[in-house]
């Protein structure tokens, strides 16, 4: 199992995350109309962030990649952190905000996801050596509870409405399931970024077990979303 996720974890997980993207492409008629397609554009932008963020892979390939190596950014986790972490905050505050009906609702996730940028940023500032080094699990806390409150709002919307009864048919009732559990069961292991090294392979190994597992069931249950759900708005 060692030797298959050193040599295949990479590729597994952008063949899954292709595989959503590929489905979101080829139902994006469908949601053409409606705020799915917002989630649409997220997702091929996620797709592209994970992409770049391989660059630390390809030192030894290409030449001009010493510049970056030598550099602040030798490592990914600041393109991570900025483009996927504080960059789901806004997204999904902006695509909550835009879906959900309760004016109460929609005020807890403004003010939830703008305190939680606030806070990453002035985080980053005041830790900005370590921010080039590794992941801030403070960031990826505030990004966890962000979502989670996002989600929670929306699924107590959904409870009090005639949707519940259809649910199975609610692109959104996908997106926040596959969010509320990804965030839930990956943020705890980066508590444990120290041990992230290759004199602690096991924790490596545990940490990449999660990580695949999560991204997995969150991608393919994306993709099922998209592809069974019925556009509830014009």
């Amino acid at each position: 199992m060692e030797t298959f996720l050193r040599q295949n974890y990479s590729v597994i997980t952008h063949s899954i995350e292709l595989l959503a993207v590929l489905v979101a492409v080829f139902c994006y008629k469908k949601y053409k109309f409606t705020s799915g397609k917002y989630f649409i554009y997220f997702l091929v932008y996620v797709f592209i962030i994970d992409l770049v963020g391989e660059y630390p892979s390809f030192y030894n390939t290409f030449e001009w990649l010493k510049i970056v190596e030598q550099s602040v950014f030798r490592y990914n986790y600041w393109l991570f952190t900025i483009f996927y972490i504080l960059a789901s905050i806004l997204f999904f505050m902006f695509y909550y905000h835009k879906i959900l009906k309760n004016k109460i609702h929609k005020k807890i996730v403004i003010v939830v996801g703008v305190l939680s940028l606030l806070i990453s940023i002035t985080y980053i500032v005041c830790h900005i050596d370590q921010f080039f080094k590794g992941f801030l699990p403070l960031i990826s806390v505030l990004a966890a509870l962000s979502i989670i409150t996002y989600t929670t709002c929306y699924f107590i919307e959904l409870l009090q409405s005639d949707k519940l009864l259809n649910f199975y048919k609610l692109l959104n009732f996908y997106i926040s399931i596959a969010l509320f559990f990804w965030w839930l069961i990956t943020t705890p292991v980066l508590f444990y970024g120290v041990y992230n090294s290759e004199e602690d392979w096991n924790f490596v190994i545990l940490k990449w077990q999660i990580f695949l597992f999560s991204n997995i069931l969150m991608y393919l249950t994306y993709a099922f979303g998209l592809l069974i759900s019925k556009p509830q708005e014009k």
